[in-house]
C-alpha cells in the first residue's frame, strides 16, 4: 500500500453503529495512511462531529480535546439504567410525571460549575483501572465526583406525554452527557438516563461542515480530500502565540528553552504555565508552556511538530 503523507484535521460526522475506533481504522484504509488518531470518543449509539488528526497532527490531539462540545441529547425520564443511556439494563423505573415547567426549572441548575459523578460505564481510571472493567467483573469501586463547567444549557423540547425532551448543552472537557441526564431525572425526585446523542461542535469545527467516510471516500477518489484539512493551526487561537528571533530559531526546533532575548514578543503579557503556539517566522511548529522563576523565566517546547 502507498503511504500518503497527509497533515491536518478532517472533520468526519461519525454515523450510528460505529465505535470510534471503527472511524479511524476506516479512514487509515481510506486515506491509505496509519498515522490517524481523533479527539474525543463517541459512544457507538452517538452520531456527529468525530475531529480525526493525521500525520503530524497526531501530535495537537491533547491541545484539542481541551476545547468546549455542543451536543443534542434526548432526555428519558422514569428510567434509570446501569450505562445511564437508553442501551443499557433498566435498574428502575418510577411512573412519577414531570411538567415542562418543572423540567426547565430544573436544567437551570446545572449550569456553571458543576460536580458530576462519570457513569460506570465509561474509561475514567480509578485507582489505575478503567470504571467499566470494574462494572464488568461487578467489582464494588467508589466513583468520585468530579468538576465540570456547563456553559450553556437550553431546552429544546418537552412532551409531557412521552417524558422525553431534547436539550443543547455546550460544556467542558470530561463533561458525561448520560451522567447530567442522569443528575437532572434524579433531582427531579424521578429518574432519567440518555437516548439519542448528536455532538454538533467540538471547538471550530462543526457538525453542519463534517465529512461522513462516504464523502470522504469519494473525495480521495476524485483527488480533492485535500481541500477538506484543516491546517494544524485551525481551532487553536485560543492558545496565544509567540514567534522565535532569527537567534532564538535554532533553540526551538532543537527543542531548547526560549528565554525572552530568543522571541520578539514581551513575557510580561503571559501568565505562569500558560500553554502558547510556537512560531518560526508564519510557521507553527509546535507548543510550549511559560515558567516564571526567581531567576529565570523562559518557555519550555513541549511538543514540536
Amino acid at each position: 500500500m502507498e503511504i500518503k503523507n497527509y497533515n491536518g484535521y478532517l472533520n468526519v460526522y461519525k454515523e450510528k453503529g460505529m465505535t470510534s475506533h471503527d472511524v479511524v481504522f476506516k479512514a487509515r484504509k481510506i486515506l491509505k495512511t496509519k498515522k490517524i488518531g481523533h479527539t474525543g470518543t463517541l459512544d457507538p449509539n452517538a452520531e456527529g462531529v468525530l475531529v480525526l488528526c493525521v500525520g503530524q497532527a497526531t501530535k495537537m490531539v491533547e491541545y484539542l480535546t481541551d476545547h468546549d462540545k455542543t451536543y443534542e441529547a434526548e432526555v428519558v425520564l422514569g428510567i434509570e439504567t446501569d450505562t445511564c443511556d437508553s442501551d443499557g439494563a433498566i435498574l428502575n423505573k418510577t411512573d412519577k410525571r414531570i411538567t415542562k415547567a418543572a423540567f426547565a426549572q430544573a436544567t437551570e441548575q446545572f449550569t456553571g460549575n458543576i460536580l458530576q459523578k462519570p457513569p460506570i460505564y465509561s474509561a475514567i481510571r480509578v485507582n489505575g483501572k478503567k470504571l467499566y472493567h470494574y462494572a464488568r467483573s461487578g467489582e464494588a469501586v467508589v466513583i468520585p465526583e468530579r468538576e465540570v463547567f456547563i456553559s450553556k444549557l437550553s431546552v429544546l423540547d418537552f412532551c409531557e406525554n412521552s417524558q422525553k425532551a431534547k436539550i443543547m448543552v455546550t460544556c467542558s472537557k470530561g463533561t458525561y452527557i448520560r451522567s447530567l441526564c442522569r443528575d437532572i431525572g434524579k433531582y427531579l425526585g424521578s429518574l432519567g438516563c440518555m437516548g439519542s446523542l448528536i455532538r454538533h461542535q467540538v471547538g471550530d469545527f462543526s457538525s453542519q461542515d463534517a465529512l461522513t467516510l462516504v464523502e470522504i471516500e469519494s473525495k480521495v477518489t476524485d483527488g480533492l480530500i485535500e481541500n477538506f484539512f484543516y491546517p494544524l493551526e485551525y481551532s487553536l487561537e485560543s492558545y496565544r502565540s509567540v514567534k522565535a528571533t532569527e537567534q532564538g530559531r535554532k533553540f526551538l526546533l532543537n527543542g531548547n528553552k526560549l528565554y525572552q532575548w530568543n522571541i520578539y514578543e514581551s513575557l510580561d503579557g503571559f501568565q505562569q504555565n500558560e500553554t502558547l503556539r510556537l512560531y518560526d517566522d508564519e510557521k507553527l511548529v509546535g507548543m510550549g508552556r511559560l515558567y516564571f522563576n526567581d531567576d529565570e523565566n523562559y518557555i519550555k517546547p513541549t511538543k514540536l511538530l
